[in-house]
């Protein structure tokens, strides 16, 4: 992993000039003490946003972030306008920063933030507005509802798919999140789910759906351990089958996506072209010989997927990223959260994507994965027998980045559709491409590695 740079850039509020400290002829921007890795704007985003403010005296939240050759670059925001800077630094015109530089990369950095600074199609809080007007609605729930806020709001994520904001109040830690726009339906999905009351969920104190927000209680609990026993994950593939299975009788939604195999298989003809377009040009292209293996692998993996097709399993609500990270432990209970890109699909997809997640962590000296499966599987009986229920999972594990891939394809067909041609690489929807193209790459090419056999038959 490459060691970059970190670089704040704060405009100012009408975005004309930027913060920076003038050394000699050349004007810095602030810049961490460290060197970081390239994932850093997944971080936890306060650690940075309480540095920058010991550093330059302004409180900031984070708006979006990007890395270049050299940098990664944090894009912040004021969250007072009564702050002065500290420690030699002060705002200066674009222009001048801009003029100042010797590294044609700042120059660019700077050039990228005066223009996109107020622009993404994705990130509804990338405005200019900001997070000021998510503020202001959470000030206001809060006083309809006789809360007080009684401590400084934290800001505890801060990716392309949501920011979340920490509010400690009176009535425990309350938390805002604001998802993002482009492909994700966390909100309209979750509120479907909480209608059928079929899952465990976190409690809302508030939405806007116009606004894209929610307030949300303290989940209480913790994350889902990766290290958990065998015992643990035996229950919560069970309180997943279950959640499944109570999904079957309210289907289908009007707010989710369709990755049925029936959808699928409708759309994989196309699939290996589409690939090939929307790679080419990038880092990541393929090659007209990849693209041969590709079809060749696409082909043999619909034969596989039809006789699947045969067999009484109904579809069921998916997560689409269901992973100890997602999964709160509460009581002994188990929620399923974030429901971002909230589907609807055969329903050993989506165990299977959790049980190679976790794989890693299983413990040795014993057929883990096995004992796993099988608790899985006899949920299911009802649908086929012992031995069709294990053939399909097998045939659908098998193609588990095919299917992967598939969703991230369609996920970066809706970024091109709704933020356009030549999106800016640093600015917000950069960012979201510049990842998607990346997990869709890297999935890609691990499926395109596969020998996919000819035909799996289904054992009855």
């Amino acid at each position: 992993m490459s060691m970059l740079k970190l670089l704040f850039v704060l405009p100012n509020r009408n975005n004309q000039k930027v913060l920076a400290k003038q050394v000699g002829n050349e004007f810095r921007l602030p810049a961490y003490d460290e060197l970081v890795g390239e994932n850093v704007g997944f971080d936890e985003p306060q650690t940075h946003n309480d540095f920058f403010r010991e550093r330059t005296g302004i409180p900031v939240f984070r708006r979006y972030s990007f890395n270049t050759q050299s940098y990664a670059v944090f894009i912040m925001e004021q969250t007072s306008a009564d702050a002065l800077p500290a420690n030699e630094y002060d705002w200066t015109a674009f222009d001048e920063y801009i003029s100042s530089q010797e590294s044609g990369e700042l120059r660019d950095i700077a050039r990228s933030v005066s223009l996109y600074y107020n622009t993404s199609a994705n990130m509804p809080w990338v405005n200019a507005s900001g997070f000021s007007a998510y503020l202001a609605w959470l000030y206001r729930v809060c006083e309809e509802k006789g809360i007080q806020i009684i401590d400084e709001i934290t800001q505890v994520k801060n990716a392309y798919v949501s920011t979340v904001f920490c509010v400690p109040t009176d009535a425990g830690n309350l938390y805002m999140k604001i998802p993002g726009k482009v492909f994700i339906t966390e909100l309209p999905f979750t509120r479907e789910l909480k209608k059928m009351e079929m899952a465990n969920l976190p409690v809302w104190v508030a939405h806007d759906c116009g606004m894209n927000v929610i307030l949300m209680e303290d989940m209480g609990g913790c994350n889902l351990p990766s290290q958990s026993s065998i015992e643990v994950f035996t229950d919560v593939l069970l309180a997943l089958s279950e959640v499944q299975m109570a999904s079957t009788k309210h289907l289908p939604l009007q707010c989710s996506y369709n990755h049925s195999l029936d959808a699928i298989l409708e759309n994989l003809s196309a699939f290996s072209q589409k690939a090939f377009e929307i790679l080419q040009g990038t880092q990541h292209e393929i090659t007209q010989s990849d693209l041969t293996k590709l079809a060749r692998n696409i082909a043999s993996a619909t034969a596989m997927l039809k006789p699947i097709m045969n067999l009484p399993i109904p579809d069921t609500i998916q997560h689409g990223d269901v992973r100890p990270g997602n999964i709160r432990v509460v009581d002994g209970n188990y929620m399923f959260y974030d429901w971002a890109w909230g589907a609807v699909s055969h329903p050993f997809i989506e165990a299977s994507q959790f049980l190679n997640i976790i794989k890693k962590n299983l413990p040795s000296g014993i057929p883990a994965q096995e004992i796993l499966l099988d608790a899985y599987l006899r949920e299911w009986l009802a649908y086929g027998s012992y031995e069709e229920l294990k053939s399909a999972f097998a045939v659908l594990d098998d193609l588990k980045e095919l299917f992967m891939a598939y969703v991230d394809c369609l996920w970066l067909e809706t970024i091109v559709s709704m933020c356009g041609e030549g999106i800016e690489a640093m600015s917000a929807d950069g960012w979201l491409l510049e990842r998607r193209m990346y997990y869709f790459a890297k999935v890609l090419h691990i499926f395109l590695e596969k020998e996919i056999p000819a035909r799996k038959e289904i054992r009855s």
